[in-house]
């Protein structure tokens, strides 16, 4: 090891120092761009509402602001395949499904604004919006069309 040890220089050594710190800086960024979001009005905060929706017609809307305890629920198809759903807390996740992929499973737990799953064998999607009816945070950006 000592034989190596004469090989770095000066410059190495900062240049590896360097790059370490630079790889934190998008970390730094969007912390400080989470940090500056503008929190809602009192009074005026709409609650989550998790929208679950089969072969595109709403299936049921489950209330996730202030939910407590863990409801569970089955979502069968009219081919007879299901998808079990649960909510814990504030969160909805499906925990079981007969498909054959289970990437609808493997998804975990949503809970913020515009956050989905979906399961394409099943036709089953899982949204979450808020009571006025907005699926995505207003994040400042202005699209023109």
């Amino acid at each position: 090891m000592k034989e190596y040890l004469h090989m770095v220089k000066r410059w190495d050594v900062i240049i590896v120092v360097f790059l370490t710190v630079l790889s934190f800086l998008p970390l730094a960024i969007f912390t400080y761009a989470k940090a500056q979001e503008p929190k809602p009005a009192p009074g005026s905060e709409s609650k989550l509402v998790a929208v679950i929706k089969v072969d595109g017609n709403e299936y049921k809307r489950v209330d996730l602001t202030g939910h407590t305890g863990t409801d569970t629920f089955k979502v069968t198809t009219d081919d007879g395949d299901y998808n079990e759903i649960e909510v814990k807390g504030e969160r909805i996740r499906i925990s079981a499904a007969d498909c054959n992929d289970q990437v609808c499973v493997r998804v975990g737990a949503i809970e913020k604004l515009g956050e989905t799953i979906v399961c394409l064998p099943h036709k089953v999607v899982i949204e979450v919006q808020s009571t006025t009816g907005e699926t995505e945070p207003d994040d400042g950006i202005v699209i023109p069309s």
